[in-house]
């Protein structure tokens, strides 16, 4: 029986393509055995045969593939023009509001005779016989239903070919019709996973992933605007067009690998070419690599902390609204995370995120004299460096020597940049090259700061002029319940664009998803252990649910964790996350969340205390909530802990 259909498609399909008579011999026998595949359809050129450009897109199950006849194997150096028209006619294709991305199309060459195919990532070389393998021996990409849609869409000067329905035996495999497509297609598209929903995007994101920036640029805009999804799609699209070497990093250290497996799915053939990487793990690898010497000593670190503030403690405290914390962020992010070196320099510094306690000149004189040298001296002692040491030996070597032409980067992407201190802005520059052509991009969103201590792109000595910057505002990760929560979250402070102008805030965005469920609680810590079991169980979330708990601080990981566990449901440490695991409940921190989405989110908030908050302290607090709370795509529940 199945030969039987196969052969009633076979002769199908040769007679619906020699209709198209413009068409050569080899022509319509390649495309025939496409067309004949089940779930596949052919758009089909219907002018001459010009060298270079497609004769045909074949569309189907793994996916959009621009179809070139050649007599010869092209050079490396026509790669880009045969992507350039490859992906010029696929900008019509769309899904309800959405567009095609052309990128994720791959190139097939098919030439005359027979030789072992050939693929560098790029361009797909392939004879006759095996060019059919080389469509259908693939990962499944899309549904019937999907290839349909999209073939349906339809491409200027190009003729849609499908097989007629009276040709199948089973009418249950006809496939849906351009008219079968409504707003509950495009929800259902955007609902999706991360992973699942990348080859489709909005038509301002997609002109932002084909902008071509002639240096460093930057991505802003509020949480759940597609930034990384754009950052990612603008390294896909780099990847295919160019051969160098590609590297995606973030201050967030499970951020890489969690989206390295989404670039995988748009550019499998470049993986090899890309790093993702956090910035302290390259940073480590590149100093053993050019045998700078260095000794990370957390145990000589935190040593030389203690004596140091042993010493200065009554004198600092006693300053309102600061501990332990306070004094030793200024050390990490303010004097040693912007490269101060000079007292005078420290007198006259910004403090970004800290003009809530205004430290008098002599105060500052204080924390240089008897805290922060100290500290430094006590660490020369011990012939330790703490993580701020490293990123400056990192600067001064790369300003030494810069990467060479075989370890450089063609492209760099900076995630979470709004979290970077000055000194780790000026080393991922110095990676791209440092120069004003350089490509870095640098994707972020103040709003979502977390650390203090941040700094403008110009004080890092990155040229971002206004051109090369965008701002996204269109919510396309929170359904409307969970994104009115989520606006009603008031950060006190300002936004910023990254560098200095106005930036966009969340409470401004413009949702995409309707409906959403959101869950308010106030417990005690002792009550809430039994309630967060409970609380997941009857949020009747399907059993692909990607599910984060987001707690205050490391030690309550490990007491949720084990009210997870002994109620019976599986939970792992979102430290430990790397985007496989989506079935067992994430535990972390919201330092560890950031940059992540998740199906539905229950975030455990501490009460502040009874007294009031500094007015930073109280901005970060708030800017944490709403970073923990905008993770959550369809279902959140808030529980504010009243011990």
């Amino acid at each position: 029986m199945a030969n039987i259909r196969r052969e009633r498609r076979l002769r199908a399909a040769e007679q619906a393509l020699a209709e198209q008579t413009h068409l050569s011999s080899p022509e319509r026998r390649v495309l025939t055995g496409v067309l004949a595949a089940e779930g596949w359809h052919l758009l089909v050129r219907t002018t001459p045969f010009r060298p270079g450009r497609p004769t045909a897109f074949a569309i189907g199950p793994t996916g959009v593939f621009a179809i070139v006849f050649a007599a010869t194997a092209p050079d490396t150096s026509e790669f880009g023009e045969l992507r350039k028209h490859a992906e010029e006619p696929l900008t019509c294709l769309a899904v309800g509001d959405f567009r095609f991305v052309p990128h994720m199309a791959e190139i097939v060459v098919v030439l005359p005779g027979r030789f072992r195919a050939e693929s560098d990532g790029r361009v797909h070389i392939v004879d006759e016989p095996g060019f059919l393998d080389t469509l259908t021996r693939r990962d499944r990409h899309y549904k019937p239903a999907r290839a349909a849609q999209l073939a349906a869409s339809g491409i200027d000067r190009y003729t849609h070919l499908r097989l007629d329905f009276a040709v199948e035996t089973d009418p249950a495999a006809e496939l849906f019709t351009a008219t079968d497509l409504n707003e509950s297609e495009r929800a259902a598209a955007l609902s999706r996973p991360f992973s699942d929903w990348m080859t489709f995007l909005d038509p301002a994101q997609l002109s932002l992933v084909q902008a071509n920036f002639n240096g460093p640029a930057r991505i802003s805009g509020p949480a759940g605007t597609g930034k990384s999804v754009v950052a990612l799609h603008r390294m896909a699209h780099w990847a295919k067009r160019n051969p160098g070497r590609l590297m995606f990093t973030t201050f967030v250290k499970t951020l890489p690998t969690f989206h390295e497996r989404g670039f995988a799915r748009l550019a499998p053939r470049a993986v090899d070419r890309a790093v993702f990487t956090g910035l302290h793990a390259w940073t480590l690898r590149f100093l053993k690599d050019r045998d700078v010497p260095f000794n990370v000593d957390e145990a000589a670190v935190n040593a030389a902390l203690a004596d140091a503030w042993r010493r200065i403690r009554g004198t600092l405290t006693a300053v309102d609204g600061t501990d332990f914390g306070y004094w030793h962020d200024e050390i990490d992010r303010i004097i040693k995370g912007r490269g101060v070196s000079r007292p005078a320099e420290y007198l006259g510094v910004q403090r970004s995120g800290r003009e809530g306690i205004i430290l008098r000149n002599e105060i500052r004189k204080t924390v240089w004299d008897e805290w922060f040298q100290p500290y430094e001296q006590g660490l020369a002692a011990r012939g330790a460096h703490d993580f701020n040491d490293l990123i400056a030996l990192a600067v001064d070597e790369l300003r030494a020597r810069p990467l060479s032409d075989e370890d450089s980067f063609g492209l760099v992407v900076v995630d979470e940049v709004q979290d970077f201190t000055l000194r780790q802005l000026q080393l991922v520059y110095e990676i791209a090259g440092a120069r004003e052509d350089s490509q870095l991009l640098l994707v972020g969103d103040s709003q979502q700061r977390v650390y203090v201590g941040g700094c403008t792109l110009a004080e890092a000595g990155i040229p971002v002029p206004g051109g090369r910057g965008r701002i996204l505002r269109t919510n396309y990760r929170n359904r409307a319940a969970v994104l009115s929560y989520v606006q009603r979250i008031e950060t006190p402070d300002s936004v910023d664009d990254l560098d200095g102008g106005t930036g966009a805030v969340i409470r401004d965005s413009t949702p995409t998803l309707p409906d959403g469920d959101v869950v308010e609680a106030r417990l005690t810590r002792r009550e809430s252990l039994t309630a967060l079991p409970r609380a997941i169980r009857d949020a009747n979330l399907t059993p692909d649910a990607d599910i984060a708990v987001i707690v205050s601080t490391r030690t309550d990981i490990d007491r949720y964790l084990t009210a997870l566990r002994r109620a019976g449901l599986r939970a792992m440490p979102l430290e430990h996350y790397d985007g496989t695991q989506p079935t067992d409940i994430k535990v972390g921190t919201v330092h560890r969340a950031k940059g992540m989405d998740f199906t539905a989110v229950f975030l455990l908030l501490t009460t502040p205390p009874p007294t009031r908050p500094a007015r930073d302290a109280e901005a970060l607090r708030t800017r944490q909530h709403l970073v923990a709370a905008s993770r959550a795509r369809d279902y959140l529940w808030v529980c504010t802990l009243t011990d």
